[in-house]
């Protein structure tokens, strides 16, 4: 990962992208994905409050403001379950749907959810970083 690379100074530090101070929700139910995840926001200055579970999602958004969040939305899965419970309340907050399949059939939905946009994986973590600045 790249955070080893940087640890060995083999990598020049991470140049500002505009992730300082944003607050994310993650909700992925897979444990590497969300952990890997979760590394790269930190590393890049955001405040992540990593969640596995719908329930633990939606605990994280009644206690507390998110500037985006980043779902998992394969279908039957709580990450559009939580995009639709967000909508439902009235929330505007942006919103990323990762999802492992490369068909974009849980694309439509996901849009008609207020999904900003969506990745497949494996995901192309620059897209991501350039994504949430230019929506918060």
């Amino acid at each position: 990962m790249h955070g080893l690379a940087r640890s060995q100074g083999n990598t020049p530090p991470p140049i500002s992208c505009g992730l300082t101070n944003k607050a994310v929700l993650l909700l992925e139910p897979d444990m590497d994905l969300r952990l890997m995840l979760n590394l790269l926001l930190t590393e890049d200055g955001c405040t992540v409050d990593a969640c596995g579970s719908l329930v633990e999602a939606l605990l994280a958004v009644s206690e507390k403001h998110f500037d985006f969040v980043i779902t998992h939305g394969t279908p039957g899965i709580d990450g559009l379950l939580l995009l639709d419970v967000l909508r439902e309340r009235g929330s505007a907050t942006p919103c990323a749907v990762i999802s492992a399949r490369n068909g974009r059939g849980p694309f439509p939905l996901a849009k008609n959810l207020g999904s900003v946009d969506y990745f497949t994986t494996p995901l192309d973590y620059a897209a991501l970083q350039r994504l949430i600045p230019s929506h918060t």
